[in-house]
């Protein structure tokens, strides 16, 4: 397939359509280096943002080499992420001391260590490059084995998972890399893997807000160093809360949004991305679709209509890890969809703005060093020890969050 978009008569206008509209395509690479073809698909397509995985990884010196080839040839403008949460999911395992699990840090409850864990994960991402991490989760869950969430989660208790989480994003974006919470409004209850299939989430809408979205809420409207720069959108169906906000927002004059709501994710719903998301929290931080190519949407959409109906819906970013031919079928189909007027070009434009602020917050990137890499990775191995020695002794410090008679409280509800 070839890369090169054709030629008409629009010229220099068409090419920044493209332009425009590869900055809404976070995508995923297969190199440990980019050879030639690589270096011309980022450069043609301009994505916003990059994801690597552990198929990327041959050393830290080697991601960090990678990070800056990509930076040379998408622009220095792009977003450069991974899901490093530790545990399950911890893509530099083979490079570096393996990261300590949200399950480690729930059973230790310490938000001091969920803060120091921060700061030591934001300076590995640094160094190697990188700056935003999909995490951290949270959903409310414990070791869900359907899932596919296990270890992976913070606690059951909103109070909790707000407390450590809200104490571990401080550390990290205090140390110049965005997390990004996910997966929004909460997978906690679901009894499938949205890798596999769809999930359909059956909490009411009222449980939702009494319980799932807590962490969220917190995280978006506390101190500003705790605060939640960005949210991933999950692949779930959320039948409730969809048909309360369709009858809610009806009521107000707006058209319905999306007829199946059970057959549907959430991330190609403006139900939960514009209406919950961005009307009712009036969050107006970076939203990411999770990777739009998991079997939740693909066994009913092809991708690139999905990464449409995701735009539509409001998310600023669309995921696609794996496949080349479906970054490039995404990016026509959304230029195709501004071209028949299907799609604003405020909303490629409202998404670039929002992507401009992420990366404002993170600042430069910086040289790697490898002196201070292996130091970082020694930290991380004692706090591990710090974090079973707390699990073992009972120790909790609750330093974090909005007490009421002794009760956290939810910041908005």
């Amino acid at each position: 397939m070839s890369l090169t978009p054709p030629k008409d008569s629009t010229g220099a206008a068409e090419e920044s359509l493209e332009r425009k509209a590869g900055r809404l395509l976070f995508v995923g690479l297969p190199a440990t280096k980019l050879d030639r073809h690589w270096r011309e698909f980022l450069r043609e397509v301009r994505p916003g943002g990059v994801i690597l995985f552990g198929r990327n990884v041959e050393s830290a010196e080697q991601v960090s080499m990678l990070a800056a080839q990509i930076r040379d040839a998408a622009g220095r403008d792009v977003l450069i992420g991974v899901d490093q949460e530790g545990g399950l999911v911890d893509r530099f395992r083979d490079v570096c001391e393996p990261m300590p699990s949200a399950k480690a840090v729930r059973s230790a409850g310490r938000a001091d260590l969920a803060e120091k864990y921060g700061e030591l994960a934001a300076r590995a991402l640094r160094l190697m490059g990188f700056n935003i991490n999909f995490a951290p989760v949270l959903d409310l869950s414990g070791d869900n084995e359907d899932n596919g969430l296990r270890a992976r989660t913070f606690g059951v208790n909103p109070e909790t998972v707000s407390m450590l989480t809200g104490a571990y994003l401080e550390g990290l974006q205090r140390g110049q890399v965005i997390g990004c919470g996910k997966h929004f409004p909460g997978l906690g209850v679901s009894q499938v893997d949205s890798h596999r299939g769809l999930p359909v989430v059956t909490h009411t809408w009222q449980e939702i807000f009494q319980k799932d979205l807590v962490p969220f809420m917190d995280l978006m409207f506390h101190r500003p160093g705790e605060r939640l720069r960005s949210v991933m959108v999950s692949h779930a169906a959320f039948p409730d809360i969809s048909e309360f906000l369709q009858d809610l927002f009806r009521q107000e004059g707006d058209p319905p949004t999306i007829q199946g709501l059970h057959q549907f994710p959430a991330t190609i719903s403006g139900n939960v991305t514009t209406r919950l998301l961005r009307r009712i929290l009036k969050f107006d931080g970076l939203v990411i679709t999770d990777d739009m190519e998991m079997g939740a949407v693909v066994q009913t959409l092809t991708v690139p209509e999905a990464c449409l109906r995701a735009v539509e819906a409001g998310s600023d970013m669309v995921l696609i890890c794996e496949r080349e031919e479906n970054v490039v079928a995404a990016r026509d189909e959304l230029v195709r969809a501004v071209r028949e007027k299907r799609l604003s070009e405020r909303a490629l434009a409202a998404a670039e703005r929002r992507t401009r602020w992420a990366l404002k917050l993170a600042g430069e990137p910086e040289s790697f060093d490898a002196e201070e890499f292996e130091a970082v990775s020694r930290q991380i191995k004692v706090l591990k020890q710090e974090l079973r020695s707390a699990e073992e002794s009972g120790e909790y410090a609750p330093l974090f969050g909005t007490e009421d008679d002794g009760t956290r409280r939810s910041s908005n509800f």
